[in-house]
């Protein structure tokens, strides 16, 4: 898959360096299966005409710089992004660097300056979508200006869930209810959070159940404080855990979040590895003990109950 970095507006000066493609248009934070179809329906209508599939996002995220909530942590940093739209099939990814200046264009000079200069033939948009000046016009409006340029433009409808259209706003309320298997059904694949194991307290090796203290790589949305049952990729194998997201309350009053995995039966220095961590399911809500002995205990009781559920996991075995 090609990256393709455009950090100034085209103007219509650099089209030779682009080619043909149908291109889905978005920002894809989540990647989930509302934007799975889309960028599916890209690739049949690529595959039709015999030209890359091609894939249109921006960095950083366009509500980031526009100072809007809830957008300053991700679902799907650039890697994991990457990542998830080489599996999807995408030939070619346009990475655009959103600025304010970006943000003030007319619809007129998105489409015409700058949506021309990639030379799309087709290009495939969500029901919703806004772009130009304020995100003030619609995909109505997109179809007409860019069929004036020989653009066609397809529209595909909402996906919903239990009555409720797939978002990246509704992944985020429910990753804030640690409903971490319905986020999987949502998004097509486990949540993820990949990061760095670096030296910690280490209290639970103390505890008798030693912790990969985790330092997430990027800003991602976490879901709620919590032990969850985890699979850990470490150097090409997945390893089953249970993680502790949260501030460690038994031993401490501040409010810092962390992330500590537990890998069961695993033995090894992960010091300085980069590890991903797959969301799977809640154990309980993250608590504070008023003994050693009763947090040992406990953690023995998560233990058992995430061997137990690991067996309603396909491919997991334990």
């Amino acid at each position: 898959m090609e990256i393709i970095q455009i950090t100034d507006l085209l103007d219509g000066n650099g089209s030779a360096a682009f080619r043909p493609t149908v291109m889905a248009l978005g920002n894809f934070d989540g990647l989930h299966i509302g934007h799975q179809q889309l960028i599916a329906r890209a690739r049949a209508l690529a595959e039709t005409t015999g030209v890359p599939v091609s894939v249109l996002t921006f960095s950083p995220h366009p509500r980031q710089v526009l100072g809007k909530g809830g957008y300053t942590h991700l679902l799907t940093p650039s890697d994991e992004k990457m990542r998830v739209m080489q599996e999807l099939g995408v030939d070619i990814v346009y990475v655009v660097h959103f600025s304010l200046d970006f943000a003030a264009l007319s619809a007129e000079d998105f489409v015409f300056r700058f949506l021309g200069a990639l030379l799309p033939q087709t290009v495939v948009v969500g029901f919703d979508y806004a772009f130009g000046r304020g995100g003030k016009s619609d995909t109505s409006q997109l179809k007409l200006l860019a069929e004036q340029i020989g653009i066609d433009v397809e529209i595909v409808g909402a996906v919903s869930a239990y009555g409720d259209k797939i978002s990246s706003t509704l992944i985020r309320e429910k990753l804030s209810y640690g409903d971490v298997r319905l986020v999987q059904e949502l998004l097509g694949r486990p949540y993820s959070i990949s990061g760095t194991v670096m030296h910690g307290e280490k209290r639970g090796r103390l505890l008798g159940f030693p912790t990969a203290n985790v330092e997430p790589n990027d800003p991602y949305t976490l879901p709620k404080n919590g032990v969850y049952l985890v699979r850990v990729l470490v150097q090409q194998t997945w390893n089953a855990a249970v993680l502790n997201i949260g501030t460690k309350p038994t031993f401490h009053d501040d409010h810092r979040r962390t992330l500590e995995a537990h890998l069961l039966d695993f033995e090894g220095d992960l010091y300085g590895q980069t590890l991903r961590i797959q969301l799977l399911d809640f154990l309980r809500d993250e608590k504070k003990f008023f003994s050693v002995d009763e947090l040992i205990g406990q953690i023995h009781a998560d233990v058992l109950e995430a061997k137990t559920r690991l067996h309603t996991f396909s491919g997991i075995s334990y």
